[in-house]
């Protein structure tokens, strides 16, 4: 038996009330006392607000991680490579259920999800996060073949010789290279740079900015965008405080207008200061 009232859904954390602009909207001017009091707001100006605090949130949080693969042919020496073009290279992400678009493409923002910064780069053939076909991988099943096969000629003291050659060789020769990352143009630059002749493939680990449709859910947004109401209302409040109501009532600019401005505040200084997409604790002390 449901215990919500009729017509009404309920909503949790993980399957939250607010799925779109105009519930998030219709949830605002209600905390503010709609359909009891007539909020001096128009639906236009409440969608800027939410506008404008998921632009805020999106700058701070709100993004998922995620591994591109990087193709050094694609790469333009003196340029870079466009992440949006290993976005459309890399399988997982092109994965859409309209042909033709990548995974990575926002509806609502008829674009291309933005990438936010990149955190690692790797080569796919020698290291990474899958080692099934690096070199150690490769020298290591060597080792077991020979001991297979009743050979002893190439044992584990020779693969940690030829490993800390390795190492040796990669630093000497400044073999392990280094990105650079413009959010604003999202090319990524690559030092030293790929050269034509030898081609290889990599994995490029970045931070990719969610879509507004899981976005506008999120309680700071939320938050800030009643925030930004109180703020807006209090504005048109004050153009008519001093008129008389009908009925001894009075106009509260001044109260919404101190409440958003401490609230604003304090939902920003709690983006900044405490990662709002950080995984819940899994074990207690005490």
């Amino acid at each position: 038996m449901s215990v919500l009232p009729a017509n009404y859904r309920g909503g949790t954390t993980l399957t939250p009330q607010i799925t779109s602009y105009e519930t998030l909207a219709l949830r605002v001017k209600r905390q503010l006392g709609h359909p009891l009091v007539n909020i001096e707001i128009s639906d236009e100006q409440l969608y800027d607000n939410i506008t404008d605090a998921i632009e805020y949130f999106t700058k701070w949080a709100g993004h998922t991680e995620e591994f591109l693969i990087f193709d050094s042919r694609l790469y333009k020496r003196g340029i870079g490579i466009d992440v949006g073009t290993m976005v459309n290279t890399t399988p997982e992400m092109y994965n859409s259920q309209t042909a033709g678009l990548s995974a990575s493409y926002d509806y609502d923002l008829a674009s291309y999800r933005k990438v936010v910064d990149c955190f690692s780069f790797n080569y796919g053939e020698t290291t990474g996060i899958n080692t099934l076909f690096t070199l150690e991988q490769a020298l290591s099943q060597q080792i077991y073949s020979s001991y297979m096969l009743g050979s002893f000629g190439y044992d584990l003291t020779t693969w940690e010789v030829l490993k800390q050659f390795i190492d040796l060789r990669t630093k000497v020769l400044a073999m392990t290279p280094h990105f650079r990352f413009d959010n604003r143009k999202q090319i990524l630059r690559i030092i030293p740079e790929p050269i034509p002749e030898q081609s290889y493939y990599g994995v490029v680990g970045c931070y990719l900015e969610r879509p507004i449709k899981d976005t506008i859910s999120e309680r700071w947004v939320f938050k800030y965008t009643l925030a930004l109401t109180k703020i807006a209302v209090a504005h048109v409040r004050g153009k008519i405080k001093g008129t008389a109501l009908m009925g001894g009532g009075t106009i509260n600019a001044d109260d919404f207008m101190q409440q958003g401005l401490k609230e604003k505040d304090e939902l920003e200084k709690d983006l900044m200061n405490s990662y709002v997409d950080n995984n819940p604790p899994m074990f207690f002390l005490g």
